[in-house]
């Protein structure tokens, strides 16, 4: 689920770039887009249109999820295109004739990354979390297929006489999205040298060296 979820997401952080990159009408396009689609509650409409697809693979689950996962992505990114994009280094890219795709792919999106890997860890915890309630009420993943959510449902019953049954899948489902969190967090302090740890760890690198 987080892989075609964090493809569908990649694609929304580049659109997300060029409506801040480009500005104009394909700024207020995206940014209406953003807003309409803003408004709609997504477990209400998950569930109202989860019939349609009860029996079918859970994909199509997981690519609804990730439909409504990405509109406060782009406007993360939007913001963020908009205060890189008057950086020195892309307007070096601009003068030696680098075109629009190249300076957001080369020099904007991988600038903002310590931002997107504490985005996305955001979003797979929270879309974990939805699927997982989905389940637990029976609109999302059904029989035989298992999920966090539909073991959690059916230990409530025996959560007194049986408690194994409800709180195992309940603290696994805790320990997941905690450790989401601490990946995520390890991901940006490894790829981010300007985070308070990577700092710390190259002024030990300095003393030792």
């Amino acid at each position: 689920m987080i892989q075609g979820g964090e493809v569908f997401r990649l694609e929304i952080d580049i659109l997300g770039g060029i409506a801040g990159y480009y500005g104009k009408a394909a700024d207020r396009i995206v940014v209406l887009l953003i807003d309409l689609l803003l408004i709609l509650p997504p477990f209400l409409i998950i569930s109202i249109l989860s019939p349609a697809f009860r029996g079918k693979t859970w994909l199509i689950l997981v690519g609804l999820i990730a439909l409504f996962q990405w509109m406060i992505t782009a406007r993360i990114v939007r913001g963020m295109t908009l205060t890189l994009k008057t950086r020195e280094y892309v307007s070096a890219a601009r003068f030696m004739g680098q075109s629009p795709w190249r300076t957001i792919f080369k020099h904007i999106v991988p600038n903002m990354s310590s931002l997107l890997i504490v985005d996305a860890t955001i979003n797979v915890g929270s879309a974990v979390l939805q699927e997982s309630g989905l389940s637990y009420f029976g609109f999302g993943v059904q029989p035989p297929d298992v999920s966090l959510g539909t073991l959690i449902a059916t230990g409530t019953g025996s959560a007194l006489t049986f408690p194994w049954l409800f709180y195992a899948p309940a603290v696994l489902l805790i320990i997941t999205l905690l450790s989401v969190a601490v990946v995520g967090d390890g991901l940006r302090d490894a790829l981010d040298p300007t985070s308070t740890r990577a700092r710390r760890r190259e002024k030990r690198k300095d003393k030792l060296a």
